[in-house]
């Protein structure tokens, strides 16, 4: 059987990354390791894809799509199926294709870089989101959708830390005072972002910021610990509104509410992002933030072929947010 380079890597006792940096005799591998995986190479009888790896310098017209979990976790989130839509048709348009990057086997988003670049098949990467710590590859160029942490990315967003202050001051000029967040994980950029700017908003109209009153999930499967939002509504100065990362959220929040007694929005008020189908005909319909995920696919193709053609193309690119107003907000009265 051929020796592939999770075989190497699993021999050497290094990640797959690693295998292939000293391959390519990066200068972040010592130069020991580098001849110590070079001689395990020679040995393990193992050779990258040297046809793949022509079709690279060729300029292949395939874009890689790192998706930031496995493929049904993402596709089961409102918001990607979306984006990959305005993906897929730009790059239809623009006479290319698109190679998944899919995470199955529990890889993390660099194994799946890895894996994509080290495949040769592609030209150029579109990350799916902004995950903390997460470097762009040095062999392709390399677009995110959002806020990107790390350095060297080129990236197309919203201004989600606009959208976050957007939100509570909406709750704040209706009256609201105890405002908490639901949905913060500070793995993606987008509910960190949306966190600081919630803050900022508290702060500009001298609130107090209550860590109680800011309740983590895991973003991508709306997972959010049960009995720490029981407690909090329970205790008699719990929220009158709750700024949610997503509309999923919001829903699923309505159920726990129901269980404790309230009701949205008399006694809680709920503004959320996505503006899903799901929360236009939820009861009562939420109010959320329209980010249009498919102009954000678009925006994201665009660039990262344009990088690949060696056009210009700005460091980053916005895509406005619109607020579009429902039932689940009501007016406190003094």
């Amino acid at each position: 059987m051929k020796c592939t380079i999770k075989d190497l890597a699993k021999a050497a006792g290094v990640s797959p990354s690693t295998v292939s940096r000293a391959l390519h005799n990066n200068p972040r591998i010592s130069e020991q390791a580098r001849e110590r995986i070079r001689a395990l190479a020679n040995e393990m009888d193992f050779h990258p894809n040297q046809m793949a790896r022509s079709l690279v310098n060729r300029r292949t017209r395939v874009i890689g799509i790192v998706f930031p979990a496995n493929l049904a976790e993402s596709l089961g989130h409102p918001f990607y199926p979306q984006v990959l839509q305005g993906l897929g048709q730009t790059a239809a348009e623009r006479r290319h294709y698109v190679l998944l990057g899919t995470g199955q086997g529990g890889e993390t988003t660099p194994e799946a870089i890895r894996q994509l670049v080290d495949s040769g098949y592609v030209s150029g990467l579109v990350l799916l989101a902004a995950e903390d710590g997460v470097q762009p590859p040095e062999e392709v160029p390399t677009v995110v959708i959002g806020h990107s942490s790390g350095e060297g990315f080129h990236y197309v967003d919203t201004n989600n830390l606009r959208a976050g202050q957007t939100a509570a001051e909406y709750l704040i000029r209706r009256g609201h005072r105890r405002i908490a967040l639901l949905g913060y994980d500070p793995h993606y950029m987008v509910t960190a972002d949306r966190r600081a700017g919630y803050e900022q908003a508290l702060r500009f109209n001298g609130l107090p910021l209550r860590e109680d009153f800011i309740v983590p999930s895991r973003y991508m499967d709306n997972a959010t610990d049960q009995e720490t939002l029981l407690r909090l509504f329970r205790q008699p100065d719990r929220p009158t509104a709750v700024v949610c990362m997503d509309d999923a959220q919001a829903i699923s929040l309505t159920h726990t509410l129901t269980a404790v007694g309230l009701k949205v929005p008399e006694d809680v008020s709920l503004i959320s992002f996505n503006n899903t189908e799901a929360g236009k005909f939820h009861h009562p319909p939420l109010t959320s933030f329209d980010v249009n995920p498919y102009q954000l696919g678009v925006e994201a193709m665009n660039m990262i072929l344009d990088l690949v053609k060696k056009k210009p193309a700005p460091d980053v690119r916005e895509v406005p947010f619109t607020l579009v107003e429902r039932e689940s907000v009501r007016v406190l009265k003094d």
